[in-house]
C-alpha cells in the first residue's frame, strides 16, 4: 500500500507528463513481477513489452526519490523537536473526550540528551529552572514580610 502522504501527488515522468504516485507504484510492481517471471521461466516477452530494465530503473528512481523526500521531511521535523511525525494521521475521538480533566504540568526534563542538544532546549530548561526558583524565593520573601507586619 502506498504512503498516504504520497498517494495523490503528481510526479514528473517526462518532459510534459505527470503521473500519480499510485500509478507509478503499480507499474513498478507489475514490472518486478514480470522480471521475476522471466528469471523463473526464461520467457522475457512480458518484461520487454513493459519496458525492460530501463523502465524499471526509471520507475524505481522516481518512486524512491519521492519516498526518501517524504521520509527526510519527517525525520528533520522529528530531530527539530516535533513529536509524532511518523504516526499515521487520524481523527480525534471527541465523543470519548473528558472536557473536565486537567492536563497537568508538562515535564520540562523529558527527552534524550541528543534531542536537547539538537534543539537547544537544555539552555531553555536551565533558564526556566532558575526563574522558578527566583519566583519561589520571592513568594517566600513576601510571605515572611506579611508575618512580620502582623
Amino acid at each position: 500500500m502506498p504512503n498516504a502522504a504520497l498517494k495523490d501527488k503528481l510526479h514528473n515522468t517526462g518532459v510534459d507528463t505527470k503521473e500519480k504516485y499510485t500509478a507509478l507504484a503499480m507499474q513498478e510492481s507489475r514490472l518486478k513481477k514480470a522480471k521475476k517471471h522471466g528469471e523463473d521461466t526464461g520467457d522475457w516477452n512480458e518484461f520487454n513489452r513493459l519496458g525492460g530494465d530501463l523502465e524499471l530503473k526509471r520507475l524505481e528512481n522516481i518512486i524512491h526519490t519521492a519516498q526518501n523526500t517524504n521520509y527526510n521531511v519527517k525525520k528533520t521535523g522529528m530531530d527539530a523537536g516535533r513529536e509524532n511525525e511518523f504516526i499515521k494521521k487520524h481523527e480525534k475521538d471527541r465523543g470519548n473526550a473528558n472536557p473536565t480533566a486537567v492536563g497537568g504540568v508538562p515535564k520540562v526534563t523529558k527527552g534524550s540528551i541528543k534531542d536537547k542538544i539538537m534543539t537547544n532546549k537544555e539552555v531553555y530548561n536551565e533558564e526556566i529552572t532558575k526563574e522558578i526558583s527566583d519566583i519561589r524565593y520571592l513568594i517566600e520573601y513576601m510571605n515572611n514580610n506579611k508575618k512580620q507586619k502582623l
